[in-house]
């Protein structure tokens, strides 16, 4: 009776410490699995990014306008200098593979929008002769076709291009019958082979130029600005077009006490459906304008000094970094929170970008890599640079979980060595018994 009431004994013992042996592993894994999180006071912003990295200081042209990576990790950039367009890529070390010079009939050729094309090609316009000019080309930069086409304004300007999911091209450009008058939107379409399928000329309830085109399901959002001489004000705008470039509709920010003398440079659309709006106040700072997907403000913030711009904008994970116009001879990074409140801010110094206040060109981009590229003009030349966040070489999440972890583990070999010895002990008594 006692032999057999010691085994049930030991047997609960037993399946008492496997039990607790096992719950504690399971606490293991699932600390392995699921990181204790910080506390709540530590800041989950990005850090700030590092100095310029420079990767060319001489690349062909004056100034750079847009550069993109490519899907293999290579890149391509466009840059100009009085005379000529210059089509530049670089391997995925940024090694210089090959530049092509572009002048079209011994002109003036200027191209500073560029777009990568889904097969691999690339699309440079711009403006020759009073002419909106499209140039494509393969994906070693030979040139496949050459198109221009008038919106018979007596001055223009060249916008924005985009190349459209269905197939073609998207041109948006600025038409004023006088020289600095007023005027209104050509907005066209383009076929994949360069040739015009339709244009309109669009006018807002005041004069329209527009900035940026976004392709949507309902067929385009134009961001531009609608002004008025008299009484000289103007007012940030995004504008709705179907897909045919009918307008369904437009709304107005600005207009009033401060705001009301306003220049939009683009906009980017953000994950929640919305835009956030680029630009300045005349002799005024920078503004930038976050919308939601109605089209309603939900803040707008100020950056820099009178006569700076937002030129740029990029979705971070926290927020926006935004590209700065400070100067003719200085370029500037913001690191703003999902609020536009700056977290962190840079100069660089004798950095110029491209055109001045009014410019919105591709020229930051991400790095697949992680970090930016950021193309711009540098002692008269066009500069490439990298800049990258510092590299955190332990984080302190990854040191909780292991600093717990570890414990843990130590609990757990504590039990089996106690488990064995228990067990060991019992068996000697039976041993004894018998």
């Amino acid at each position: 009776m006692s032999i057999h009431s010691g085994n049930s004994a030991l047997q609960n013992k037993t399946q008492q410490r496997t039990r607790a042996t096992l719950l504690v592993a399971t606490l293991v894994v699932l600390l392995a699995l699921f990181p204790l999180p910080l506390s709540s006071s530590t800041s989950t912003t990005q850090p700030p990014l590092s100095a310029p990295v420079e990767l060319y200081t001489n690349l062909p042209g004056v100034v750079g306008y847009s550069v993109y990576q490519l899907d293999d990790g290579s890149l391509v950039l466009n840059s100009i200098n009085q005379s000529c367009t210059f089509l530049t890529k670089l391997d995925t070390s940024h090694n210089l593979l090959w530049t092509r010079t572009i002048q079209i009939e011994d002109a003036d050729t200027v191209l500073p929008r560029l777009v990568v094309c889904r097969d691999g090609g690339f699309v440079l316009a711009g403006l020759i002769n009073n002419r909106y000019v499209l140039m494509k080309t393969n994906s070693d930069g030979i040139t496949q076709w050459t198109q221009s086409y008038t919106s018979e304004a007596p001055v223009n300007y060249l916008m924005a291009v985009i190349e459209v999911k269905e197939g073609g091209f998207a041109l948006a450009a600025f038409g004023v019958p006088v020289e600095d008058g007023l005027g209104w939107i050509w907005f066209a379409r383009i076929d994949a082979s360069g040739n015009l399928m339709w244009s309109k000329n669009i006018m807002g309830p005041l004069n329209t130029c527009p900035s940026t085109i976004i392709e949507t399901d309902h067929g385009f959002t134009l961001s531009a600005v609608s002004y008025s001489f008299v009484p000289d004000q103007a007012l940030y705008m995004l504008l709705k077009l179907d897909k045919d470039g009918q307008p369904l509709g437009n709304t107005t920010y600005g207009g009033t006490g401060f705001y009301y003398q306003t220049e939009c440079n683009g906009a980017i659309a953000t994950s929640d459906g919305g835009y956030l709006m680029i630009g300045y106040l005349w002799r005024k700072p920078a503004w930038v304008v976050k919308v939601d997907a109605d089209g309603a403000m939900e803040w707008n913030q100020t950056y820099g000094e009178n006569g700076h711009a937002i030129v740029g904008a990029l979705p971070t994970e926290n927020g926006y970094l935004m590209l700065e116009f400070q100067k003719p001879n200085a370029t500037g990074l913001i690191i703003a929170d999902k609020l536009g409140v700056v977290i962190w801010n840079t100069t660089f110094p004798n950095v110029t970008l491209p055109v001045g206040l009014e410019a919105n060109f591709n020229s930051l981009i991400p790095a697949k890599e992680g970090g930016y590229f950021l193309i711009a003009s540098y002692n008269n030349s066009t500069w490439l640079a990298k800049l990258n966040y510092p590299q955190d070489p332990f984080p302190l999440q990854l040191l909780i979980v292991i600093i717990t972890v570890g414990a843990v583990a130590a609990v757990v070999v504590f039990f089996v060595i106690w488990q064995r010895k228990s067990n060991g002990g019992v068996k000697v008594l039976f041993v004894n018994l018998q």
